[in-house]
């Protein structure tokens, strides 16, 4: 059994373009350690071939989904049909930037007391920043502030912890939202186990208590980040103002600049 799979998710509706972006700076780094790369097609209603050419990697594996489906529901499928000890999780949005990036992602997990663990995470709540006519329903779903959870745009578990968790997705946004960092979220569900969620960044493991001054997720210039997305790029490309404003809503009084 090969001991890590990369999978990558393919969002039909977004076309080539992020497939192309992803496989620009898959190619551009050293991932550090060996793996089945797997490309998990979700969304298309036909041909995958534009798709592919643009990826510009030959997947060991590639996996489809029948019908179009929340992202992390097409994991769970994804979990079903790969045979390796520890899977990694990027999707359409995810871009590797630096060398050894993967096997400190999943190296994290050598650790028996780490449950998941992610490029990213975050304290944000969507119960506080829901509007006055969502509040009390996004309360019932959410914890209030801090609500730590690590961020599944990249993020790695050991294939029979993935299996033994609930991924229950109703087809709303809010439904992805709670399984990313819900009540009964992945995160939750790990801590409720005994064990530990995890960010890994470019200098080493960063335990909850100190994710706000990684400088990987809103936080400095984030430039201790392994694997960029379209929220960490949103960061990026903000003015101060705003910056500040998306450093607060995940990091609260922490926050950093």
């Amino acid at each position: 059994m090969p001991a890590v799979c990369l999978v990558h998710l393919l969002w039909g509706p977004l076309g080539p373009e992020p497939a192309a972006r992803f496989g620009a700076a898959y190619r551009a780094v050293d991932p550090g350690v060996e793996h089945r790369f797997v490309a998990l097609y979700n969304g298309f209603d036909g041909d995958v071939s534009d798709v592919r050419d643009a990826l510009g990697v030959t997947p060991d594996q590639e996996i489809r989904m029948d019908r179009r489906v929340q992202d992390l529901v097409a994991y769970r499928r994804a979990l079903d049909a790969v045979s390796c000890e520890r899977v990694a999780f990027l999707n359409s949005w995810s871009e590797p930037l630096a060398d050894r990036w993967l096997a400190a992602l999943t190296g994290a997990l050598d650790d028996p007391g780490v449950g998941i663990a992610g490029c990213t995470g975050s304290w944000e709540s969507p119960a506080r920043e829901a509007p006055p006519h969502l509040k009390l329903h996004r309360m019932l779903l959410f914890e209030r502030f801090p609500n730590p959870h690590v961020r599944t745009n990249a993020f790695a578990l050991r294939a029979e912890v993935g299996r033994s968790l609930r991924w229950e997705v109703r087809r709303r946004k809010v439904g992805a939202e709670s399984l990313e960092s819900g009540k009964r979220g992945l995160t939750r569900q790990v801590t409720a186990r005994g064990m530990r969620p995890v960010v890994v960044s470019r200098t080493g493991v960063v335990e909850v208590e100190d994710w706000p001054e990684a400088r990987v997720f809103r936080s400095g210039r984030q430039e201790d980040l392994l694997v960029a997305d379209n929220r960490t790029r949103q960061y990026d490309e903000a003015d101060p103002r705003r910056r500040a404003v998306l450093a607060r809503m995940a990091w609260g009084d922490r926050a950093r600049s």
